[in-house]
């Protein structure tokens, strides 16, 4: 099984965020939410919905997989 390993997803969206040459503030703006929903997200405390995450790669100009960290969990052959 996979999932988004939600600190290292913060780290590179901060990151992405920082190459980008916007601010914290710019981003949220432009997505149109608090800037607290992108801070939790680059701390790792939450993740953005679909929406956001397709909104967000298009803002920064990245691909979305450039945004998410994903890592195995568990037994990938369950079935």
């Amino acid at each position: 099984m996979k999932i988004i390993c939600m600190a290292e997803t913060g780290k590179k969206i901060r990151q992405c965020i920082d190459e980008s040459g916007f601010t914290m503030k710019q981003v949220s703006e432009k997505l149109n939410l608090h800037i607290m929903s992108v801070y939790k997200w680059t701390y790792g405390v939450g993740l953005p919905t679909i929406d956001n995450l397709v909104n967000l790669a298009d803002i920064l100009d990245v691909k979305i997989e450039d945004l998410l960290v994903v890592e195995s969990v568990g037994d990938d052959n369950i079935y």
